[in-house]
């Protein structure tokens, strides 16, 4: 202890605590926003790679892994190996214990495929659509999606079942929590038919229907998709509940009938004209006293945040021609197109439930 003062530990150094307080001379700005902005893309594809090459799972298999078991599963060479391992030991994806690597509790739950809830299929379409600077610059000068080579992505999946397959499978995958948080939220009428518009895989129809026995849901989508929501059905057991129609959500007019219309991540792909289209069909489809349910994960009315659902934003920009919205833009939509009773809740993590109603005749 040199001049009476005690040395820090270096480990205590580096992780940057609040107390540490240091600015170099002449730099007194701190500059970690702007270089943990920067490297942050690092992040995201050490997760792809280790969701596409199954590294989570040898992890899993093992228990515990060193480089040298890593390397012996997967064939890589060791400097590699070790890097990726420690930069998802610092992500908090893998704790280390000297030399051997464990998953966490959150890896185990969501980036192992196969699993409820897994996210897996969602990361691994980060290996041929990362959002690169380029692809960000190339969507800032053009405005339009450029994702599948600047074809329309729906256009698409309809001319290539195995890209509708990908994506919807994705889509899937980051649906599982939200979807269980949704039918834990949603408020329906005993006997409730719902009308899932874009449904996708039938995630949150799925979810609904398992936790509500009397609720009847039908999933309404291209019939390419239909066909990967029928498998979700029959493997959840769930075909004398859950129901599918194929269709063209841009048809001047929905299947009626419907107590409840759902639009889970669908206004989001839209310019806030198209949104109100959309609610306009929503509202003439439903019987008197029937509900709305906007599923989104939204920014703050008054602040940019949280940073997670903000940089979906950007993510708009290459796939679709839409943005995120906060409640206040949606509630005004849903006033103009004549719904009232707006409200919203969590429904877990970064997503929310917006829900309103139809009024009935006075």
């Amino acid at each position: 202890m040199p001049n009476g003062r005690s040395t820090p530990k270096l480990g205590r150094i580096l992780e940057n605590e609040p107390s540490v307080s240091f600015q170099p001379p002449g730099f007194p700005v701190d500059d970690r926003p702007v270089y943990d902005s920067y490297i942050a893309g690092r992040r995201s594809a050490a997760l792809a790679v280790a969701v596409r090459t199954g590294l989570f799972e040898t992890v899993e298999e093992l228990g515990e892994a060193s480089v040298a078991d890593v390397r012996a599963r997967h064939g890589w060479k060791e400097r590699p190996t070790r890097s990726l391992l420690i930069a998802l030991s610092a992500a908090g994806l893998l704790t280390r214990t000297r030399d051997r690597f464990a998953l966490t509790e959150s890896a185990r739950a969501y980036a192992l495929r196969g699993r409820p809830g897994s996210l897996a299929a969602l990361i691994d379409l980060e290996i041929e659509h990362f959002l690169t600077p380029h692809h960000l610059l190339t969507a800032l000068e053009s405005d339009d999606a450029s994702v599948y080579g600047g074809d329309d992505p729906w256009e698409s999946h309809e001319a290539d079942p195995a890209q509708a397959r990908a994506f919807t499978e994705a889509m899937h995958a980051v649906s599982g929590r939200p979807a269980a948080g949704f039918a834990a939220r949603a408020r329906l009428a005993e006997g409730a038919r719902l009308l899932d518009v874009g449904g996708g895989s039938g995630a949150l129809s799925i979810a609904l229907a398992a936790a509500r026995s009397d609720v009847r849901c039908t999933v309404f989508d291209l019939a390419v998709v239909c066909g990967v929501a029928d498998e979700k059905i029959r493997e959840a057991g769930l075909e004398d509940r859950v129901t599918t129609l194929a269709g063209d959500m841009f048809a001047p007019r929905w299947p009626t009938g419907h107590d409840a219309v759902l639009l889970s991540q669908i206004l989001h792909d839209w310019s806030f004209d198209t949104g109100r289209e959309l609610l306009r069909r929503a509202f003439d489809a439903l019987t008197p006293g029937g509900s709305v349910l906007i599923h989104e994960k939204l920014v703050d009315d008054e602040r940019d945040a949280p940073l997670a659902n903000a940089l979906v934003h950007l993510d708009m920009l290459v796939w679709t021609k839409g943005q995120q919205y906060r409640f206040g833009e949606l509630r005004d939509l849903l006033v103009q197109v004549g719904f009232d009773d707006v409200s919203a809740e969590s429904t877990g993590g970064y997503w929310t439930l917006v829900q309103a109603r139809k009024p009935e005749p006075r």
